[in-house]
């Protein structure tokens, strides 16, 4: 028995399969031909008994392997056995106890069943060996990376169904089975779907079962969920029970407060057998990629002539010329078509071309004539992004109104977290407010108006080269000093940008534009995480910096050789700020080049203002000392990432199941105070088990040293900066000023306020702002009357 035993735990050699056979459809694979299911475990149903979660656990943690007898397919010569292994069986000791039900074993083409022990385990010895041999001579091709394969199996339903069937989705991938005429399913059928890193955090696997009618619509019975994220520690192949629940009660659709109040019953379950190798998280030192070296040497590396178009931008750019007139100045019409020739074509790493990607035959269509291929490309990533966070999210809009509605109320009561750490110093403020006008320059003639800075938004707009003109005006530079600049840029990825000589500091100064058009929304957007660096980025912001990195570094290496600067500045607000942050680190890896020609003094710096969040919490704190991000007090920019926003869903969810007792005339009109408690109680209670939770979605953060600027609680016209703590991207607050925070003119006013407190304050101590306020305008009154 030990040796049966033994035979049938032992993996079977891999044996390649015929290379001309034909394969399974699109989304599909054969369940003969994936790993082998040996053991089925059945569960304990008798009729007219429920199928409820306390059964399901129970059956779950049997130690007994209960063997079905196998069942040949002359058709096809193909021996096939409805076998399989629960996720507790799979990780249990081989020594658990076997047994064989008469039932089983009365079908057998073994010996004639009889009452004696030893009798049963031969014949159970001589099936496991029989069903070990026809497993070993199956085609066996090994389990693909970064998919997922669930084979739908059966039901276990406190209901009769007709002619059941199976829709399944995952994000924008979605399968069906076919309709059973049985009242299990019994279907055994296979479907693949392909799943990214990103995918793997955050998305869910629904199972909608659906019971067919000739006449009338397919009833909805019920939905399954299976999270990507708890597959973790799993074994690579498995079978499980997946409670099915009325769609309205389903994990995706409640908060998880209501999900805990509606575990008491459930309408039956689905057995699913899953293949999926999770994937890794990233390591900081594991496979580093080696930099390539952006300074020209003598003997060029392997690394360096891997990147051809690098190498083309640099060698121009390193020429004698190349400074004064290789470079194109994109806004002249004459040069724009020459420009973009050379500009190099990047990959957008998010979107690989694979035959399982969902079409969109109408995008193709219309796309075609009026879209650019890449562009269409990062359209559709949106969509498939769009679709997994929307999956579940079924909410009508005069509910999701309400969600809004009744979250803005809740955080109106709750007091931003701010840090005592004290003021930060004049230095620091000087030189926030003197890169922040490189900054805001970069949004030419229109932001430069919208602060009230500019000459008239007409006078302006009938200037030659607009934007050029107004950003010399403002910045107050010769016009030589503005090297290169690009404001009107019309692709995905590629943001607008000016390159500068800032002959103040010594430095060249890289400026980069946030969100002002339809291409830099299509960057916002891209917002899958993607692995780098030991840690995660936003997708759209990495590609962004690649394109700087290819395109653009080649020749600030160019600048900075010819102008013997000391010193690389990369600002940018929004959109501009997180790309300048990820570009820093990309540069920073460089950073010894850079020293090495210019004879050892050089340095690198970063000032994102009200930036986007960009990178994991490690990647964030490891470039404290070079990058340095300002944010405006409830700014929500600085807030956002996908992983806050799953927690935003939730919170929307419970917002909605929590006011459903109030109506909406009292929600919008006549609520009072203890109409509300009730209702804002949950929500807090909804928010406290997010923050508690064991398993949190992975959230992005501001990179560098984070310094927040704050209105005096007392004094509004008084503004202080402080050093803050990245935490603050871990939540995203739903108030009414959040998004105006983030205007251009509030920045603007801010630092003048925050420079003229830190003035008032020595450095070894501490004073009220509002002393600091009522003394100055005691010395300036006297001032006047003198």
């Amino acid at each position: 028995m030990s040796e049966a035993v033994a035979a049938l735990f032992s993996r079977p050699k891999p044996s390649p399969s015929p290379k001309n056979s034909a394969g399974p459809g699109p989304g599909r694979f054969n369940s003969s031909s994936s790993l082998p299911n040996l053991i089925t475990q059945q569960p304990l149903q008798r009729p007219g008994m429920t199928t409820s979660l306390a059964t399901m656990t129970a059956v779950s943690s049997q130690t007994d392997i209960h063997i079905t007898s196998p069942t040949s397919t002359r058709a096809s010569g193909s021996f096939s056995t409805t076998t399989s292994i629960s996720a507790s069986t799979a990780s249990t000791s081989t020594s658990s106890l076997i047994t064989t039900s008469p039932t089983d074993l009365q079908h057998s083409p073994s010996k004639p069943r009889t009452n004696s022990n030893g009798s049963s385990a031969s014949a159970a010895a001589q099936l496991l060996s029989r069903v070990s041999e026809e497993i070993r001579q199956r085609p066996w091709r090994p389990l693909p990376d970064k998919r997922l394969q669930i084979n739908v199996k059966r039901i276990e339903l406190n209901q009769v169904l007709q002619r059941p069937y199976v829709i399944l989705t995952l994000g924008d991938q979605s399968y069906q089975t076919s309709t059973s005429e049985r009242e299990h399913g019994e279907w055994n059928e296979g479907f693949e779907f392909r799943v990214t890193y990103h995918a793997q955090l955050f998305d869910s696997l629904q199972l909608d079962l659906y019971d067919r009618s000739i006449l009338l619509r397919d009833r909805h019975v019920g939905r399954a969920e299976l999270k990507l994220s708890h597959l973790e520690g799993l074994p690579e192949s498995f079978t499980s029970f997946y409670e099915i629940w009325d769609r309205m009660k389903s994990a995706s659709t409640m908060s998880n407060l209501a999900g805990k109040k509606t575990l008491s019953s459930n309408i039956g379950a689905i057995q699913l057998r899953v293949h999926y190798r999770y994937q890794k998280p990233p390591q900081q030192n594991e496979n580093p990629e080696m930099p390539i070296s952006i300074v020209p040497a003598p003997r060029i590396s392997n690394e360096l002539e891997a990147d051809s178009d690098f190498l083309a931008q640099l060698s121009e750019a390193m020429m004698d010329e190349a400074s004064d007139t290789r470079f194109q100045k994109y806004e002249d019409p004459e040069n724009k078509e020459s420009g973009t020739k050379q500009q190099a074509e990047l990959k957008f790493a998010t979107v690989d071309d694979d035959e399982t990607v969902v079409q969109y035959p109408i995008l193709d269509m219309v796309g075609s004539w009026t879209i650019a291929p890449e562009t269409q490309k990062v359209v559709k990533a949106v969509i498939r992004l769009a679709s997994a966070f929307g999956q579940g999210f079924e909410l009508t809009n005069a509910q999701i109104l309400t969600g809004v509605v009744v979250l803005e109320r809740y955080y109106r009561d709750v007091t931003s977290e701010r840090m005592d750490t004290g003021l930060a110093t004049l230095e620091q403020v000087e030189h926030a407010g003197y890169f922040w006008r490189f900054s805001m320059a970069c949004y030419g003639y229109a932001g430069i108006n919208f602060v009230g800075k500019g000459n008239g938004i007409m006078k302006d707009l009938i200037r030659w080269r607009s934007d050029h003109a107004c950003a010399i005006d403002f910045l107050r530079i010769p016009k030589e000093d503005l090297l290169a600049y690009e404001f009107h840029a019309s692709k995905v990825f590629h943001p607008s940008y000016y390159v500068a000589l800032d002959r103040a500091t010594n430095s060249i100064v890289l400026a980069i534009r946030g969100t002002m058009s339809a291409f830099d929304t299509l960057t916002d957007l891209v917002c899958e995480y993607q692995q780098w660096k030991g840690g995660l980025v936003h997708g759209g912001m990495k590609t962004s910096a690649d394109w700087f990195m290819v395109n653009l570094v080649p020749q600030l290496v160019a600048y900075i050789s010819k102008h013997k600067v000391s010193a690389l500045n990369i600002v940018g607000h929004s959109l501009g700020g997180g790309t300048a942050s990820i570009l820093t680190m990309m540069l920073l890896d460089h950073q010894h080049e850079f020293q090495s020609l210019m004879n050892g003094h050089f340095r690198i710096q970063c000032h994102a203002f009200a930036p986007a969040c960009s990178v994991s919490k490690e990647l964030a704190d490891r470039y404290r000392d070079h990058i340095r991000c300002y944010v405006y007090e409830d700014d929500i920019v600085s807030r956002l990432s996908y992983g806050s926003m799953m927690d935003v869903k939730t919170m929307m969810l419970g917002a909605v199941e929590a006011a459903a007792h109030m109506g909406l005339t009292k929600v919008f009109l006549t609520g009072t105070d203890e109409d509300w408690k009730p209702t804002l109680e949950a929500v807090s209670e909804v928010r406290t088990q997010i923050k508690t939770a064991a398993i949190q979605h992975p959230k992005l953060y501001i990179a560098g040293a984070v310094f927040q600027l704050w209105r005096h609680l007392d004094e509004h016209d008084c503004v202080e900066m402080k050093p803050a703590s990245n935490r603050l991207c871990e939540e995203v607050l739903i108030k009414s000023a959040a998004l105006s925070q983030h205007l251009l003119g509030i920045l603007d006013n801010a630092f003048p306020k925050a420079r003229e407190s830190s003035m008032m304050i020595p450095s070894n101590q501490t004073v009220s702002p509002t002393t600091l306020s009522k003394e100055r305008t005691i010395r300036l009154t006297r001032k006047k009357t003198n």
